[in-house]
């Protein structure tokens, strides 16, 4: 099992123990907006910008029904937010508040961004991802 996945909740995709089962999963299954909601709630990501990872507008995403599937594009957005939770619980051992926290400051390796900010497109996801290795593993 992919230890990122427990952090969308019941993300129904069966046993997946590989990127590739992972991607094989997520074709035949898409995510749904339940899995949305619950990895935005947790990154503390704001409505507009969890609409524009998953490439709908605003009005869209608020008229969506938890049951909504995703596209394929958005729902490995998805998958790389909860990826990206886990590598920010480990980087900041396991203390989500300051996690969370660190999410909404600037970041001076980041040009002063909050990487909250970053966190509406597959680039500034692997941009976050990337500091938090750096915080991780101490390069610095």
């Amino acid at each position: 099992m992919i230890k990122f996945l427990e952090h969308l909740g019941e993300a129904g995709l069966g046993e997946v123990d590989s990127r590739q089962g992972l991607w094989h999963a997520i074709r035949q299954r898409p995510l749904k907006k339940r899995h949305v909601i619950f990895i935005s709630y947790k990154l503390g990501l704001p409505q507009k910008d969890t609409a524009e990872l998953i490439g709908v507008s605003v009005r869209t995403y608020q008229r969506q029904s938890k049951t909504t599937s995703m596209s394929f594009a958005a729902s490995e957005n998805i998958l790389k937010l909860a990826e990206l939770y886990e590598i920010g619980l480990s980087a900041f051992d396991n203390n989500s508040d300051s996690f969370v926290t660190w999410l909404d400051s600037p970041i001076p390796a980041l040009n002063n961004d909050k990487p909250i900010q970053l966190l509406s497109s597959s680039l500034g996801i692997d941009l976050v991802k990337e500091e938090l290795l750096r915080i991780e593993y101490g390069v610095h």
